[in-house]
Parts: structure tokens; C-alpha cells; sequence
């Protein structure tokens, strides 16, 4: 079995950068004794055209990875695959040929995604004069000027003959020392950049981890496709391990696969952490050296973590974006991506295939603006320049739903869990942010006034047009408001009540201070339905008739006082009948007499006990066992409670 690595000791990834046939994997080779070009293509045509790895072991004991990029133009998206986090590159350039144009693009390639910590190494020291060497390290100098490696060491060196690669390690060396740390925190991420099958073991999946940590046993997520699977197993540099900290390159072993398809381009990570879209907010900047301005609607190649996606580029404020400028803009994909904000990416045009722009990630999962929105351009400029606190609040004032989990806050905005609960303890001492009780829920404080306000306004609407109604249903209410999440209404509604405007009963809502007042003839039709009830016994009238009987000007107005008759409990229906309280009081005692004398009772004892007809007592039996009142076993009846 393999050594054990220790993953606690600090990572850096070191990338190559170069033109083709600068030697950049003889010496890699020279330095590892790992030749990265794997496939047997490569080997044959001493041509690297896909990415390859090795590890290399610094005199104090730290070993880094090594990701090897070909240097051909037509292979430029496998060095964009291969370039996904690395903490330092190693520009490679031949002394024999100089700077060339594969030189000048990867360049410009770890420019634009943020690297700025490397060593230039000048290779085939052996094939030139010390003249012609001079020549081109000024001409490496000048070519480096503009941009972060323009003060970064140069080493001169020899695959061949070993020259300078003594050195060349002791300046790695320094330079891993000197590289910042990432801020790897939050839930796991990996975009993969090799999938391969191993007989035993399945399918395995490599990549740098940019951010988190996996363990063995973890489930996992792989987007955009939406497939689930479980780490069967953890290798780092060839070593096995049970744990994985970013920032780290790493081989995943994967079980329980949901699916297949697994490529190059989809990102592995924690469940629920990412979501993929095809609508992108980014700042953009075109490079100064891009033959033309980039036009509206213009087709473009992404190329984002590993993955490579159509697209076409849609401005705000202008029509197109003349190089060397920069501009907020939109980016609508042809596929998913899985990004994150802050997330560093590269452009090149759809053809011919050249690199032409990059930028930074500002909104990973935008919704679609229109033309000339100056307003969404400011708020996206001033998101930029803000803080995650800044960033967050913008998110949650354009928020269209009603509740959201803190939990969502931290996936959309990707920040690490206690990052995301200071920041959501801070929109709700602020206001911002309104809790449901009972819940662990929030609510953007606007929706929640806003609905406190409909709310309001939907009672004082049912109480003109009900006069005669005491309350609101809870049910009447909900559809009248748009029928919110049941936690938000809820919470509504407790709010409204502390604040001493609704009182909520069991008879439904009410604004505080409704009360129902009745004219002369209302009180004569609600006396008149009660006494009708009343008189009718144990032979109780239908519903129909109870509505009649109040002799009301209206229809509505019938069945409003029937209402209040039914809610203040006076009338219960039963069935299609309409029984007076005092009436089933008298059921009651009936009932718990014959049950004293003569023990269960039967639906002909019940008929007999009330001098009624079947028609009657059936429904009056079925109701009485639904309140619990009475028990039955069988053709008997008894007692309930």
C-alpha cells in the first residue's frame, strides 16, 4: 500500500506556461524524473497536447504539485483546463527561439486569471552563445514588463546537461515560501480535469481542490449534471489519505455513481453548495493587444475552473467594448457552469480561437437584463467594490422569494457557514432580514411589511363587505393575500397581534376594534332563526328553512346572521340539519341516563329517547360520534368521555 501523505503540511501547485517546444516537460521531467506526457500520442510525437502532473520534493521536505500545460496554440483550452489553480507558474522560454506568440498568450492567459507569484526559467541554455542568451533574457524582461511577473527571478537552464537545476530548486523553494495563502474555507469544490476507470475501483476524477474538504466516505455532488456519489477513496501525490484540505491537487475515487458522464469541465462538491447556470453577471476586461472591439451579442468561448462554454457577451451600457477596457456585462451560456462569486475566468473568441478578455465572476446565477439598465450596472459596480456584507445585502433586496434558509445565503453567495451567520445575524439586527418564529426561516423584511400591510387591508376590505361576519377565515384570508409560505403568514399574523392590530380566535382573524352591530330587523331575523331552531326540537329544520326563517331583505344577509348564529354556537348543523345548543344538551342527558339505567344504547333506543324519526337520528348518531360524545361498538353505542 502507498505511504500515507500528510495533509496537514501546506500545498502550492505550480503550473507551466510557454510556447510549444520550449521544453517545458523535459524539464519538469529533469526536475521530478516524471514524464507527463502520458499518452502515447504525446510520446511519439515528443508533442505534450493535453495537461499532465508530477510532484516535486523541496530541500526542506514540502512536495508540491506540478501541473504541466502543452504549449501548441490549437491546444490552448487543455492549458486553461491546466491552469485552474495553480498558486505559481513557471514560464518557460526557450533560449534558442525567444519570446513567441504561445509565450505572449499564457501570459496574458495567468494574467488574467490572478496569478501573480512565478519564476522564469530560460531552457536549452546549451544551444546558444552568451550573446544570444543576453538578447533574449532583455527580451523575456520586456515581454514581462506590464504585468505580475515583472520582477519575478529568472533561471538559466539545461535539461540536457543539468545547468541550472540545482538552482532553479532553491528558487522554487523561495517562491513557495513567499506564496499567500488561499482562503480555502466553505464546503468542498474541485473542478475536474481528468476522469479516467480503473478496473476494481471505478470511475476517478482529479483536480485541484480550490476550496474545502473532503473526506472518505463524503457524498458528493458533480455539476452540471446533477449526478450524486459517495469518496470511496483519497490519493495526493500517489498517497493514500482519509482526509483532503484545499489547497490541494487530489484523485477521487468515486461509488455509487448516479450516472455517467463524467468529463473534464463539471465540478465536483459539497450537496446543495453550488448551483449551475447558463446567465452570468461579470466584470470584463478586453485585453489591449485584441485586434478589434468586442461587439454586442458577440459569440464567445468561456473558459471557467476547467470547463469550456458558447456563449454570447450582452452590455448594459454601451455596444461594444474596445480593448484594454473593462466594463460590467453579462455573459449568456449555451451550457451550465458551476461558479462562484469572485471566481476568475478567460474569453477567447469564437473564431478564430484566440484569447482575447477575462475577468472576475460578480453575479454566478443572474437573471437576464435588459439593454441600456444603467441601474443594474451600478448595482453591480457598487457590489463589486463592497464587502460580502455589501454583496449580501444587495442579494437580499432583490430577493422575489417570500422565505429563504440561511443555509441558501451562504450556497448563493458562497461563503463559508460562519461567515454566512455573522452575516446574517447583521441583516437582522438590521432589519434587513425578519425571522419566522417557530422556524429557522427569514424573510426579506420588505416582503414581510408588505404583507403585514395586505394583510390589514384585506380585513378591513372582508369587514365592509361582511358586516355581519365577526372574523375572517384563516383560510378566506391566505387566498385573499396571494396565498404566501404558510411560515410567513403565520409569522404575519403574530406580529399584527403583538402590535395590537388583528386579533386572531378560533372563529377566524379580525381587525382589532370590528365588532358586528345589528340593526332592529337583523336582530328580529337572528332571533327569529334562533327560536325556530329551539322550537323545532329533536325534529330540527334544514338549513334552507333556518334562512328563510329570519325573513331577511337578502340572500347574503340570511346567511351572514346564520353565520353568527353558527359561530357564537347558539345553531349546529348536523348533516343537512340545523340543531339549537339546548336542544343536543338535552341529546346529552337522554343519552347518559339511558347509559346509567340500561347500559349501551342502540340507534332505535336513540329514536325512542327523542320521539324522532331515522332520517334524524342516523346523522344526529354519526355527529355525536364524531365529537366524541358517544362511542361506538359495533350496532351499540356508549358513552365517549
Amino acid at each position: 500500500m502507498a505511504a500515507t501523505a500528510d495533509p496537514r503540511v501546506p500545498s502550492v501547485v505550480i503550473g507551466t506556461a510557454g510556447h510549444v517546444d520550449h521544453g517545458k516537460t523535459e524539464l519538469v521531467k529533469a526536475l521530478t524524473g516524471i514524464n507527463t506526457d502520458r499518452l502515447a500520442e504525446e510520446q511519439e510525437r515528443e508533442l505534450s497536447i493535453d495537461i499532465g502532473f508530477a510532484h516535486l520534493d523541496l530541500p526542506d521536505g514540502t512536495r508540491v504539485g506540478i501541473v504541466d500545460v502543452p504549449g501548441h496554440e490549437r491546444f490552448v483550452k487543455n492549458m486553461l483546463a491546466g491552469a485552474t489553480g495553480i498558486d505559481l507558474v513557471m514560464l518557460v522560454v526557450a533560449a534558442d527561439e525567444g519570446v513567441m506568440p504561445q509565450t505572449r498568450e499564457h501570459l496574458d492567459i495567468i494574467t488574467l486569471l490572478g496569478v501573480d507569484s512565478g519564476v522564469v526559467v530560460i531552457t536549452k541554455v546549451d544551444l546558444v552563445e552568451e550573446e544570444m542568451l543576453e538578447l533574449v533574457q532583455e527580451e523575456v524582461r520586456g515581454a514581462l514588463a506590464p504585468g505580475p511577473l515583472a520582477r519575478a527571478p529568472m533561471v538559466v537552464t539545461s535539461a540536457r546537461t543539468g545547468e541550472g537545476l540545482k538552482e532553479l530548486v532553491e528558487v522554487l523553494s523561495e517562491a513557495v515560501r513567499q506564496v499567500q495563502p488561499r482562503d480555502v474555507r466553505g464546503p468542498a469544490r474541485l473542478p475536474i480535469d481528468r476522469v479516467f476507470t480503473m478496473p476494481g475501483f471505478g470511475t476517478v476524477v482529479t483536480g485541484t481542490l480550490v476550496r474545502g474538504r473532503l473526506e472518505v466516505e463524503d457524498e458528493v455532488e458533480i455539476l452540471s449534471q446533477r449526478l450524486t456519489a459517495r469518496v470511496r477513496g483519497l490519493q495526493v501525490h500517489g498517497a493514500e489519505v482519509q482526509q483532503v484540505e484545499a489547497a490541494r491537487r487530489v484523485a477521487v475515487n468515486l461509488a455509487r455513481l448516479s450516472g455517467t458522464g463524467v468529463e473534464r469541465g463539471d465540478t465536483l462538491c459539497a450537496p446543495g453548495s453550488m448551483e449551475p447556470s447558463s446567465v452570468v453577471d461579470v466584470r470584463l476586461q478586453l485585453l489591449p493587444r485584441t485586434r478589434a472591439p468586442l461587439k454586442q451579442r458577440a459569440r464567445i468561448r468561456l473558459h471557467h475552473g476547467t470547463a469550456e462554454v458558447l456563449g454570447r457577451v450582452y452590455y448594459m451600457d454601451r455596444e461594444a467594448l474596445e480593448p484594454g477596457a473593462s466594463c460590467i456585462a453579462q455573459l449568456r451560456l449555451e451550457g451550465l457552469v458551476a461558479a462562484s462569486r469572485g471566481d476568475r475566468f478567460v474569453i477567447r473568441s469564437y473564431s478564430p480561437m484566440l484569447t482575447i478578455g477575462g475577468g472576475v465572476v460578480l453575479d454566478p446565477s443572474a437573471r437576464r437584463h435588459r439593454a441600456h439598465d444603467a441601474e443594474t450596472v451600478a448595482k453591480l459596480e457598487a457590489a463589486e467594490a463592497g464587502q460580502a456584507i455589501d454583496v449580501a445585502r444587495q442579494w437580499v433586496a432583490g430577493l422575489k422569494r417570500p422565505v429563504i434558509a440561511p443555509a441558501e445565503l451562504a450556497t448563493e453567495l458562497q461563503l463559508d457557514p460562519a461567515d454566512a451567520e455573522q452575516i446574517v445575524s447583521a441583516l437582522v439586527d438590521g432589519g434587513e432580514l425578519e425571522p419566522l418564529a417557530g422556524t429557522e426561516l427569514l424573510a426579506p423584511w420588505a416582503l414581510h411589511r408588505s404583507l403585514m400591510e395586505s394583510v390589514v387591508a384585506a380585513l378591513e376590505g372582508y369587514h365592509q363587505r361582511n358586516p355581519l361576519s365577526a372574523a375572517m377565515t384563516k383560510d378566506a384570508l391566505q387566498a385573499e393575500v396571494g396565498r404566501p409560505h404558510a411560515a410567513l403568514l403565520s409569522d404575519v399574523l403574530r406580529r399584527l397581534g403583538a402590535e395590537g392590530r388583528i386579533v386572531v380566535g378560533s372563529e377566524g382573524v379580525r381587525l382589532t376594534g370590528h365588532e358586528v352591530q345589528l340593526s332592529p330587523e337583523q336582530k328580529r331575523g337572528l332571533e327569529a332563526m334562533v327560536f325556530f331552531a329551539r322550537r323545532a326540537g329533536f325534529s330540527p329544520p334544514t338549513r334552507e328553512a333556518m334562512l328563510a326563517s329570519a325573513r331577511a331583505p337578502s340572500p347574503d344577509e340570511a346567511r351572514a346572521l346564520f353565520a353568527m348564529a353558527v359561530g357564537s354556537g347558539e345553531l349546529v348543523p348536523v348533516g343537512g340539519q340545523v340543531y339549537h345548543r339546548d336542544t343536543l344538551r338535552e341529546v346529552e342527558r337522554l343519552i347518559r341516563d339511558h347509559v346509567a339505567q340500561k347500559g349501551p344504547f342502540t340507534i332505535a333506543d336513540l329514536r325512542d329517547m327523542t320521539g324522532s324519526s331515522r332520517k334524524y337520528i342516523v346523522p344526529l348518531a354519526e355527529y355525536l360520534d364524531g365529537t366524541g360524545l358517544t362511542r361506538r361498538q359495533g350496532d351499540l353505542r356508549t358513552v365517549g368521555r
